[in-house]
């Protein structure tokens, strides 16, 4: 089985407030875009492998997802799992959630596991925050930790993104951030045109490649950061402004946003 999990953006993330539990309760609209990993996914008797390229990721979510799945279905089969990295990690655009959340809807049809997508979403959220809207499959807003999904219909949308130098874990900077004292903004605030993430001033005094980077392309629009990561994104109502903002920032790549997730077929 061959699957082409999505990254995201967060057009909106606002950090509420933290919990007894240690995460922190969100405010946030995730949206699909066509950049993908690639997955092979082999079902074998009893093991459980995972073949990476271009590089090996510690902790990699993939294998995690798949041993966890098994512990919890009280399945013997095993799987031999390729992946082909193509969203870069630790720039807020949630590849590793959306390879996990690949690993747990190919295995729950591959090993028969029969799984709805509420179970799946919810074995998803001892994983990562992220994982139960790449389950979810299309556009949302999302509270709670974000797994509280309510399904947007957006309209169809072009992105530059830009890529800084500096990585970002997740972990990093759920712990250095200051929540701010302000009003929230809520689904109609969204809708009406209102957004923020409250780690933009976070990363900018604390990456001066970051700020040079949205300092360089002010002028081609409102730059913004999505999720915790360092990457920068444009918002463009067609590809054709997209892709003239790409030529004067040749280092960025043009995608655009997906309504439903490739993962969905399954």
């Amino acid at each position: 089985m061959f699957l082409k999990p999505p990254a995201k953006l967060n057009l909106h993330l606002e950090v509420v407030k933290k919990r007894e539990d240690g995460f922190h309760d969100i405010r946030t609209v995730f949206q699909l875009i066509n950049l993908c990993d690639e997955m092979e996914f082999k079902v074998n008797k009893t093991e459980i492998k995972l073949k990476e390229t271009p590089e090996i990721i510690k902790n990699n979510l993939v294998l995690k997802a798949a041993h966890f799945l098994r512990e919890k279905t009280n399945t013997a089969k095993g799987v031999t799992i390729s992946l082909s990295k193509k969203i870069p990690t630790e720039r807020g655009l949630g590849g590793g959630s959306s390879d996990a959340a690949a690993t747990l809807i190919a295995l729950n049809k591959l090993w028969e596991t029969r799984l709805n997508t509420n179970q799946l979403m919810k074995i998803g959220l001892e994983l990562g925050s992220d994982v139960p809207f790449f389950i979810h499959g299309r556009s949302a807003w999302a509270e709670g930790r974000g797994e509280l999904i309510t399904e947007l219909h957006l309209p169809k949308m072009w992105y530059l993104l830009a890529f800084p130098k500096t990585k970002i874990s997740t972990k990093e900077a759920f712990e250095d951030i200051r929540i701010p004292e302000v009003s929230l903004i809520n689904k109609e605030d969204f809708l009406l045109g209102k957004s923020r993430n409250t780690f933009t001033s976070w990363v900018k005094d604390k990456f001066p490649d970051i700020r040079a980077t949205f300092n360089l392309l002010d002028s081609l629009g409102v730059p913004k950061l999505t999720g915790t990561g360092s990457t920068i994104f444009l918002s463009f109502k067609n590809e054709e402004e997209a892709n003239k903002a790409l030529s004067i920032f040749p280092q960025g790549i043009v995608v655009e946003s997906l309504d439903d997730s490739p993962l969905r077929q399954l």
